[in-house]
């Protein structure tokens, strides 16, 4: 397992500011830190960004982001991200942020919020606590825990296997693998090229290959119905967990 620090110095950061001069100051300031900045001066070109960096199995670990910028504002930005990856952390910087605008992101699941001008301190120290929390959910979650993806379904890691109400549903060898796949990104797409090649990597027929993937998500579909298996067009596929 790696330490902090080494995480904390290889993390890339999505930054989105459409103010020149704020956005050369923040580039500076994370900087300090961190090495892997990626820079889009509105929520459209950062979502562009996203999205190419996430069909090349690439992640971002943090997006900063501006509220109020042109052709794209940061609240569809985070929207839009949320529908991909429902996980990453997102902090707003932000030259006023009223009530409803506040309870809208809260509600979308934001790290924090930091009110421009910008304080130095406070924005490393909340960029400190925010890859914190990811660090410890990525390295010190147990296998040992069950997946529970609603009220009664739930899936071990361990066995690779999913349980409706403590009994074992039964499900073929490429069924299987699938869910493990979608469960060890929960909340998050999984691209359909990566589920082709794991689950076909010796087929040359790609259009075979993703009639056969259909196929497979229908039956799992009819074996667990209340299974919520989401087609993010263009991108892949999210297994979202269900609070009830």
């Amino acid at each position: 397992m790696e330490n902090f620090k080494d995480y904390e110095k290889n993390i890339r950061i999505l930054l989105v500011e459409d103010d020149y001069h704020t956005q050369i100051k923040l580039v500076k300031i994370l900087n300090r830190v961190y090495d892997d900045i990626v820079v889009a001066k509105n929520g459209d070109e950062a979502l562009t960004i996203f999205r190419a960096y996430h069909l090349q199995n690439k992640s971002f670990d943090l997006v900063i982001s501006d509220i109020n910028m042109p052709i794209m504002d940061g609240i569809n930005l985070l929207e839009n991200v949320r529908q991909i990856d429902e996980l990453l952390p997102f902090i707003f910087v932000t030259a006023q942020l009223d009530v409803d605008t506040l309870l809208k992101v809260v509600k979308l699941d934001i790290d924090n919020y930091i009110l421009k001008p910008i304080d130095v301190n406070t924005l490393l120290q909340s960029i400190d606590k925010t890859i914190k929390k990811s660090f410890k959910r990525r390295f010190f979650a147990t296998d040992k825990e069950k997946l529970y993806l609603n009220k009664e379904l739930y899936w071990d890691p361990v066995e690779k296997s999913i349980y409706k109400k403590e009994e074992q549903i039964k499900l073929t060898k490429k069924e299987i693998m699938f869910l493990d796949m979608l469960c060890s990104r929960i909340n998050q797409v999984v691209s359909t090229d990566d589920i082709i090649y794991t689950l076909w990597e010796d087929s040359l027929e790609i259009d075979s290959s993703i009639s056969n993937l259909k196929n497979l998500i229908s039956r799992i579909r009819i074996k667990i119905p209340n299974l919520n298996i989401e087609n993010v067009y263009g991108l892949g596929y999210k297994l979202r967990m269900q609070h009830e």
